[in-house]
């Protein structure tokens, strides 16, 4: 990691205290969503974490929906945002069909290479969570994944690093052979973000490479 990078990640840590982070992988990854749905805030710092794959299998009964999950798997990683946060109520609410797992340091990029000791150090002085999906069940037609919450994911990629996020989300994602269904015109996703023509038309294009 260079100077530069691991300077500003201490600065972070050391502007937003906090003791708990959330690793954000999907809508989390939305300013506008996290802050009018959640009430979180605090701004968030791009992260890579190893040990995790992201997939298309987190369903939603009450909502009848599925939306991405994290399942353990030493050899995958997923792009993520580091977001201090308490895990409050709230926060579970949103979260109710997953589970908090801590993840250690040692998961956690910033650039691809290995962190210094200082940076290491100053981050084992907080505690990090992931949301571990609950139970494995791939999206169907029954239970489809809504193109408002793919939007919401991907415009959060594009707030703290642009097309390459994005990309990166698409790409370190597992299912996209799912059921999907536009609902751009009556948003299903309760916590959909605000999204111009702009954005929409970026995201199609980077969806249409998966056809």
């Amino acid at each position: 990691m260079n100077s530069q990078t691991e300077s500003h990640v201490i600065a972070f840590l050391s502007t937003v205290p906090a003791q708990h982070y959330v690793l954000g992988y999907g809508s989390l990854l939305s300013r506008d969503s996290r802050e009018r749905y959640s009430q979180i805030f605090t701004p968030g710092l791009p992260v890579n974490v190893t040990g995790f794959q992201r997939a298309w299998v987190t369903r939603s009964i009450a909502e009848q929906q599925t939306y991405v999950g994290a399942i353990t798997d030493s050899n995958s990683q997923l792009n993520a945002l580091l977001i201090p946060t308490a895990i409050n109520p709230q926060l579970k609410d949103r979260e109710k069909d997953y589970r908090f797992v801590e993840v250690g340091v040692q998961a956690l990029s910033f650039t691809g290479a290995p962190m210094s000791e200082t940076l290491f150090n100053a981050l084992e002085k907080h505690t990090f969570w992931i949301c571990e999906t609950l139970q494995v069940l791939p999206a169907n037609e029954q239970f489809p994944v809504h193109q408002t919450y793919i939007d919401t994911c991907l415009s959060g990629c594009f707030e703290h690093g642009g097309e390459t996020k994005a990309h990166a989300f698409v790409s370190q994602t597992k299912g996209w052979e799912h059921p999907r269904y536009n609902d751009r015109e009556a948003p299903k996703y309760p916590r959909a973000a605000n999204l111009d023509s702009r954005q929409h038309s970026k995201i199609d294009a980077i969806l249409k490479a998966l056809s």
